[in-house]
């Protein structure tokens, strides 16, 4: 397919979708915000009441607070479930790194609010998802610096001179000794633009006469066209780096003719869709139109997915690329079945806003003719004085006439106002049925205190199940979507670690390891209706848990573990209305290690020293007991061995003598 069929194919659906929002929902929304603003029906009379009841006003904004609540009451709107063991820290980090994404990075709260108010008023709800690489450009002024200085700040690639001036002056230089001194040098003052780039999920919600879908189309992911269009200056284009020349004939060719719904809606805002700039050229404006088209453009037989985005009368193809999805995202409160396109809460109110409207003009128009009757008068009557009602007025009467002749006489208005309130009890009535906002959770009927405690929890109940499907409904379709394509967006295009704070940690995401494909489930919060009813089950639920763990002796299972019981405390925490439970319990799972035993105080030094010397003098006294032991020990030694010599020689002299004695006895016997 070559650029002229293109831009054909892409004419024929623009004008088809619009053709179809014109003649079907256009007029259909036009008419909701009418009757939300409380415009006048153009049926009024000139004279009459022409009071307007806003039903449709009034039942739209009692519903958001409790929708709100519902998908808010928590910090974590969204939960992602793992597919595998290996996939539970992974889940658990795209968890808060895409409920960080929605509510930190980008307006969450505010961008939930006009969702699911387009969505009550104008059937859907458009959001749309998609990466965005921002440019932040800062200009920056550096005096009297040297030239390595300058050197080192051009050196980064995000740095881009403007301004330079040189000039003497008295800064470091390098002296003999190679040492720096102060001294004469050429200093310099220049200007240097620096341009940070980040590149970030961005989520807007998209104004629904700007969103165009194909009329066959069931559903935005199975639509063969879909296209944002938006009006842009000229200014715009080229800063998004559009052909500038291009841009320019445009926007000089003249201007595109406006839908009937925006121009209802710049008219409501007070804008002039074909207001010239003037002497401003670069704040032209023109249509331009992002479109995501299933189309052959390579030839192959296959229709693939592309963005398009075109502008002009002529529909001047700006760029061309393919893509893998459509950064959309719809929810209704009431799905349709096979349609893309729902009902709103408006649309089941219209009517009886209608019909309540003519019934409060009829009891007010009664009202003024009973205060203001009608008279029937004669010739004799003064019709200036008649004509002038005014406290204490007075009715003058021609000559001759007197009253009480009868030349005065009212028309009696009977009051109907009585029989025409139950009528209004019976359409609010309607509207309970049809809507699910009752007078109760308005808080509305003063005599709800008469009625039975098991009764009024009927009625809260049968009025809740319509808000709570509503909010199913809202999340299974347009939330759930719109946090499917962030994930898959921050693991696309994310090319590094961000460190954010969670839970007073510092914690890594990297989505590049994570599976964008993993399952998800919505975590729905607590309404108004039932956070009563939830804080005693979960306190009932609490005391169970107690008795379990004394009946197993302590909190390591089987039953009961201390995870068990810290979920059940961080639902006490949401059910007050409280965002982080863990500012008031720690998870067990992220409590810190158990400190090891502390270590014993250091001794006192004085003690130390005492007991230093204490122990030099216990080895003094020991070794001087050894000395002694060893000097008695040798002296005894002494001893034994001189008796053992005074033995020895005295038992040498008894035999020395008894030889002598025996040599003597020899000799005398021989004599």
């Amino acid at each position: 397919m070559d650029e002229t069929a293109l831009k054909a194919l892409l004419a024929a659906e623009i004008d088809d979708a619009l053709a179809h929002v014109a003649a079907g929902v256009g007029p259909q929304r036009r008419k909701a915000l009418d009757y939300y603003l409380g415009e006048p029906f153009g049926n009024e009379v000139e004279g009459r009441s022409r009071v307007v009841s806003t039903d449709v006003a009034d039942t739209i904004e009692w519903i958001l607070p409790a929708l709100l609540r519902i998908f808010t009451a928590t910090d974590e709107v969204v939960r992602f479930e793992p597919t595998g063991p290996e996939d539970e820290e992974a889940a658990r980090q795209a968890t808060d790194y895409v409920n960080w994404i929605f509510t930190r990075d980008n307006p969450g709260f505010l961008i939930l609010y006009i969702l699911f108010k387009d969505a009550l008023l104008q059937k859907n709800g458009i959001a749309k998802v998609w990466w965005e690489e921002r440019a932040e450009a800062t200009r920056e002024t550096y005096l009297g610096k040297s030239l390595e200085e300058m050197q080192l700040v051009l050196a980064d690639p995000d740095v881009e001179p403007i301004e330079h001036s040189a000039r003497e002056g008295l800064g470091l230089v390098r002296g003999p000794d190679g040492l720096p001194v102060e001294g004469p040098t050429l200093l310099h003052d220049f200007t240097v633009k620096r341009t940070r780039r980040r590149g970030g999920v961005r989520i807007a919600a998209v104004p629904p006469q700007e969103f165009l879908i194909s009329r066959r189309a069931r559903s935005i992911e199975e639509a063969a066209f879909v296209a944002h269009r938006v009006r842009r200056t000229v200014s715009e284009l080229v800063a998004q780096g559009h052909d500038r020349a291009l841009v320019e004939r445009l926007a000089a060719t003249g201007e595109e003719a406006a839908d009937e719904e925006s121009a209802a809606h710049a008219a409501h805002d007070g804008n002039d869709l074909l207001a010239d700039p003037g002497l401003n050229p670069a704040m032209r404006e023109l249509w331009v139109t992002e479109c995501y088209i299933r189309v052959d453009w390579d030839g192959d037989g296959i229709a693939e997915r592309r963005r398009v985005t075109v502008a002009g009368p002529g529909c001047e193809i700006l760029d061309n690329e393919p893509v893998d999805g459509v950064p959309f995202v719809s929810l209704t409160p009431i799905i349709m079945p096979h349609r893309f396109y729902g009902l709103s809460i408006a649309d089941l109110v219209m009517d009886l806003q209608l019909i309540k409207s003519t019934i409060l003009r009829q009891i007010l128009d009664n009202l003024y003719l009973s205060n203001n009757g009608r008279h029937v008068v004669s010739d004799q009557v003064n019709l200036d004085d008649m004509l002038t009602a005014r406290p204490g007025g007075i009715i003058r009467l021609k000559n001759g006439a007197l009253p009480g002749q009868g030349h005065v006489l009212p028309l009696d208005t009977p009051l109907v106002a009585a029989q025409a309130f139950p009528m209004l009890d019976y359409i609010d009535g309607v509207r309970e049925n049809r809507t699910g906002v009752t007078r109760y959770n308005q808080g509305l009927d003063a005599d709800a205190l008469n009625k039975t405690a098991s009764g009024i929890s009927q009625i809260m109940s049968a009025a809740q199940q319509r808000l709570e499907l509503i909010a199913r409904v809202f999340a299974e379709t347009g939330i759930k979507d719109l946090f499917r394509k962030v994930l898959e967006l921050v693991c696309k295009h994310q090319t590094a670690p961000r460190i954010l704070r969670l839970r007073n940690r510092w914690v890594a995401m990297d989505p590049r390891a994570w599976d964008a494909g993993m399952d998800m489930s919505i975590t729905v919060g607590l309404g108004t209706g039932n956070r009563d009813q939830t804080l005693a089950h979960l306190q009932t639920l609490l005391a169970i848990q107690q008795k379990a763990i004394e009946l197993q002796g302590g909190a390591d299972g089987p039953i009961v573990t201390l995870a068990n019981v810290y979920n059940t405390l961080a639902k006490l925490v949401e059910n007050a209305g409280l965002k982080s439970p863990e500012a008031f319990f720690t998870d067990p799972a992220q409590a810190p290690a158990p400190a090891a035993a502390a270590a014993p105080p250091p001794p006192d030094p004085a003690l130390v020293a005492l007991g230093h010397k204490a122990a030099i003098e216990a080895a003094r006294l020991a070794l001087e007991r050894r000395k002694v032991e060893a000097g008695i020990a040798l002296d005894r030694a002494r001893l034994g061995a001189d008796i053992a010599l005074r033995r020895e020689a005295l038992a040498q002299k008894s035999a020395a003598a008894a030889a002598d004695c025996g040599r003597r006895a020899a000799a005398a016997a021989a004599h």
